[in-house]
């Protein structure tokens, strides 16, 4: 079977890409009326054969006018490692290729005699009893120990979350060091771990780009400028209550990257915002307005979404799971309107019993239920609006 291609558009006309055996029925259909014979499905035919030969060759011409449409759109585009033009726009509005990773760097205590000396590139490995076992940390400078306790940094030779660990983790020296002891147990984190920026989360930043224009101090600017940090999944910038010459920005992070699953960033992202905030990474100019006399960059606040469907005890575990799933997608979609970042028509910042319902219908149709309840923070809502750096979090669902 003949896998399906994508619709690409060519001169304003939306165009199939055919099927080699389309593309054959086709030539042939055409040879058979230029020579006004029938070609015999039986035995050799050379006309088959020169059939099958030009599908084959016009197959490959459809993929390469495909691929050409598919990349002169950002949106579309495939990345420069599968021969694509994303980073070419990204490089353009971005001014940047996606992020690697970062590596963790964290505060380990360490035991020994005053005076000894822990080589610079000495190499720990996290104990099997740590979040990530297995993983090489590396002391970057040398370090003298102080007295009988003292803290060294050391920085993960693995970039991103997979090698991060939790605080009171321990590690082991791969080497002997004279006079202070293999262990070193972690204290706390310097630097956060930051997953390499994927295909999607990079394509998205340019779209962002793309759409917005700078103004100079708009909402818009500060979620462009915001989104130049690592980490970073949307920013949610406000004039301060009260304090006109005041910008809160709330910095929401990339699931990942969140201290708690949820979206809260980093205090290594919250610094990294900030400081792009005040400065261009690339130009190193400025960009504060001047009348802006503090910008506050906050986390956004997570609140709790539960709810309580109402059925009887009728519906399935398997209806269950899909329910579940389904809310938790159409929860995560709902995020604080931005007036002049956000386009009116993708407004989206409500949540109420109706739309739960909706969403249920949706993906069971004809499911019979009593009521819906809902509850933010735990106190019974039935319509709230999600502003000010607040975001709904899908705490659980309950069916009774």
């Amino acid at each position: 079977m003949e896998p399906v291609y994508s619709i690409f558009k060519l001169s304003g006309i939306m165009i199939n890409i055919p099927t080699i055996s389309q593309l054959y029925n086709d030539i042939l259909a055409d040879l058979q009326t230029e020579f006004n014979a029938t070609v015999s499905p039986f035995g050799k035919s050379f006309l088959r054969a020169q059939a099958a030969v030009q599908a084959a060759k016009l197959k490959l011409f459809y993929l390469a006018i495909g691929d050409l449409q598919k990349n002169i759109f950002v949106d579309t585009a495939d990345p420069a490692s599968q021969g694509g033009t994303l980073e070419r726009f990204g490089l353009i509005k971005l001014g940047r290729n996606p992020f690697t990773a970062t590596q963790a760097q964290y505060n380990c205590t360490v035991t020994g005699a005053m005076g000894a000396v822990i080589p610079a590139q000495t190499l720990f490995k996290s104990d099997d009893s740590s979040l990530n076992p297995g993983y090489l940390f590396i002391l970057d400078t040398a370090y003298t120990m102080p007295s009988g306790t003292g803290t060294i940094i050391l920085r993960a030779l693995t970039g991103g979350t997979i090698s991060s660990l939790n605080i009171s983790d321990t590690l082991t020296a791969t080497a002997p060091i004279i006079n202070v002891n293999s262990g070193a147990v972690v204290g706390s984190v310097a630097v956060s771990p930051i997953d390499a920026e994927t295909t999607e989360q990079y394509r998205a930043k340019a779209l962002q780009a793309y759409r917005l224009n700078p103004e100079g101090g708009s909402s818009a600017d500060y979620r462009l400028w915001g989104s130049d940090a690592a980490g970073v999944q949307q920013i949610y910038p406000y004039t301060a209550s009260g304090l006109p010459n005041e910008i809160n920005v709330f910095v929401e992070a990339i699931l990942a990257d969140s201290t708690d699953g949820k979206g809260t960033p980093t205090s290594t992202i919250l610094t990294a915002v900030s400081n792009d905030i005040a400065t261009d990474p690339i130009t190193g100019k400025g960009r504060k307005p001047l009348g802006v006399l503090a910008v506050n960059v906050a986390a956004i606040i997570i609140n709790n979404v539960d709810i309580t469907i109402n059925s009887g005890g009728t519906i399935t575990t398997a209806q269950q799971a899909l329910i579940t799933a389904a809310l938790t997608q159409a929860i995560s979609t709902i995020r604080p309107f931005i007036p002049g970042a956000d386009a009116i028509t993708a407004k989206n910042d409500i949540l109420s019993t109706n739309n739960i319902i909706n969403v249920i219908l949706n993906t069971i149709p004809g499911l019979i239920f009593s009521s819906v309840t809902l509850d933010i923070n735990s106190t019974p809502e039935t319509s709230y609006v999600f502003d000010l750096g607040n975001i709904p979090y899908l705490h659980s669902v309950s069916y009774v």
